[in-house]
């Protein structure tokens, strides 16, 4: 994952609107960097720094919200992410399906030949999902890119520090929401509470990153702890992306495909069952070394 543009000068006692107004910047430009490898083509690394961008720029407008007026520009740049997701999203399917056709053996060319079919149908609604993002990229530039810079040259708030007790409490608030999760997925380890734990805890993540000039070797720490266990989860979700796919497709595709997808779910299965019990150790070390509670003390 591509790193955040660090910010420099910020310091625990800025103001917060000063803050404010450097973050969104350095996270608006984060999101433009990417803009150049989509202007002639659909660039897949493109996308994908992209995409991650705009999580981070939406995770900051959320942060900074009740400085006013920045709620809606959350939801335009959310219409941004959602497309860069669905073009993003076929781009990862047909990888993996391209590597399940290589590792095919020769004398089951049958399989091989669905698996690839499986790609194809697939990807059939590659180029709508890039005329809808290609829509969003020119509305994004023309409308929503500058009002975004109206809005962040406005913030103001000169009464609250960056990393005053306010921050913290809602960092802290995070961190409880994030132990529920776990615990939820401890007691019923299935897709949805394992989508729900990623969730928040990638929400954790950019809110840290967000907050890292003020409290940069406290964030450095608790961000070491939590990268491992989000990319655990990561993973976990493709591969339950590729099971419920996979089912389905068994289920209601053509015959050639249907005989493929049938194939390859019990290679999903496999992996889906090695990735969480990688999970399950991971989920196992945070409550043993109590890190949720150790991230809140240092929030204290």
């Amino acid at each position: 994952m591509a790193h955040p543009t660090p910010i420099r000068g910020l310091g625990p006692d800025s103001q917060l609107g000063h803050a404010a107004r450097r973050i969104l910047a350095g996270r608006l430009a984060d999101v433009r960097k990417p803009e150049a490898g989509l202007e002639d083509g659909v660039d897949d690394e493109s996308v994908h720094d992209m995409r991650v961008a705009t999580r981070r720029l939406r995770a900051a407008l959320l942060v900074f919200r009740s400085l006013g007026g920045l709620k809606k520009l959350e939801r335009d740049v959310k219409r941004l992410q959602d497309a860069l997701g669905g073009v993003r999203d076929l781009h990862v399917q047909a990888a993996w399906l391209e590597g399940a056709a290589g590792k095919a053996e020769k004398e089951k060319r049958g399989t091989r030949a669905g698996v690839l079919a499986l790609r194809d149908a697939r990807m059939a609604s590659l180029d709508e999902k890039e005329r809808l993002l290609r829509a969003e990229l020119k509305r994004w530039v023309k409308r929503t890119i500058p009002r975004l810079l109206e809005k962040v040259d406005a913030l103001d708030d000169s009464a609250h520090r960056f990393g005053g007790r306010r921050v913290r409490k809602v960092l802290r608030a995070r961190v409880r929401t994030v132990r529920k999760r776990m615990e939820a997925y401890a007691d019923a380890p299935d897709a949805e509470s394992a989508h729900a734990l990623r969730k928040d805890l990638k929400k954790l993540r950019y809110e840290l990153e967000i907050f890292q000039p003020a409290f940069r070797r406290t964030m450095d720490a608790m961000l070491e702890v939590l990268v491992p266990l989000q990319d655990g989860l990561g993973e976990l979700h493709d591969a339950d992306v590729r099971l419920e796919l996979f089912e389905r497709l068994a289920a209601e595709a053509a015959p050639t495909e249907r005989k493929a997808a049938r194939a390859l779910l019990p290679q999903v299965q496999d992996e889906r069952a090695v990735l969480a019990k990688e999970l399950a150790r991971e989920v196992q070390r945070w409550h043993s070394e109590e890190i949720p509670r150790r991230l809140r003390r240092m929030l204290a």
